[in-house]
């Protein structure tokens, strides 16, 4: 057999327990005096599927204290087996967790915990995103008035808006390590809007207001600043979106 078919038999055996592929894979290898092939085989399966499942707990730390130890070590290995890690980054991996809580049918008395997940996914990849630089303000400056209808603000590269008819962001904040403060989440709160980013080595979750949001989701669709002004009135928005450094770079 092939390497590359070898190990794709392997592959397969990792998530196929009690399958043809485990069966077909012992007839093929040896192992050491002391355990069976199939033991062997068990031992990398309980490794691999071990550190994928502290993966997911790391990356997805307060869903873990939502629903339970014993609860998101059952998910997490029903998850795993239906999504195989495709990068040897493990910070790559549990990207499609929150979309598979949505339909994960024991989960389904928790409307609220994708939405978390998909803030705790952005949290983990805004974190170690990319750096952006601060908003060049003498470059934009120097550039012709006549221009202006075609530049193309751009939000900080490490960041995402999201939106949940849920108060998430008072889930995530009453469940964080050192959290003291009132406990209760109300889920009649209604929704939310939140601009999520990182500030240097800060990470922010700002909580914009609807002429804010309109004007965060026209930068971040890549639209001309024309077109942006037909849309929104930015002439009192302009000025704190800089301040805060919700806009850090532009093109023409």
């Amino acid at each position: 057999m092939e390497l590359a078919a070898l190990q794709k038999l392997f592959y397969q055996a990792i998530f196929d327990k009690e399958g043809t592929s485990a069966t077909e894979l012992c007839k093929r290898i040896t192992t050491a005096k002391k355990l069976t092939t199939a033991e062997a085989i068990a031992i990398y399966r309980g490794s691999i599927i071990g550190k994928l499942s502290r993966s997911l707990r790391a990356i997805y730390p307060v869903c873990h204290r939502l629903v339970g130890e014993q609860f998101f070590e059952a998910t997490a290995i029903t998850y795993i087996h239906r999504f195989p890690s495709q990068s040897p980054d493990l910070g790559d991996y549990g990207e499609q967790f929150p979309e598979f809580l949505a339909s994960f049918e024991p989960a389904t008395s928790l409307a609220y915990l994708p939405d978390v997940a998909r803030l705790e996914w952005h949290w983990h990849r805004i974190f170690n995103g990319e750096d952006s630089t601060p908003l060049d303000l003498t470059s934009l400056a120097e550039i012709d008035q006549d221009k202006w209808g075609n530049l193309v603000f751009q939000l900080p590269k490490a960041s995402i808006l999201l939106e949940s008819p849920y108060p998430i962001h008072r889930i995530w904040q009453i469940n964080q390590p050192d959290y003291e403060g009132d406990d209760q989440v109300s889920l009649d709160e209604g929704a939310i809007k939140i601009f999520m980013w990182r500030q240097g080595y800060d990470m922010r979750l700002d909580l914009p207001t609807d002429e804010e949001w309109q004007l965060l989701k026209a930068f971040s669709s890549g639209q001309k600043f024309e077109r942006v002004c037909e849309k929104v009135d930015v002439s009192a928005l302009l000025t704190p979106f800089v301040q805060r450094g919700w806009i850090a770079g532009f093109f023409v």
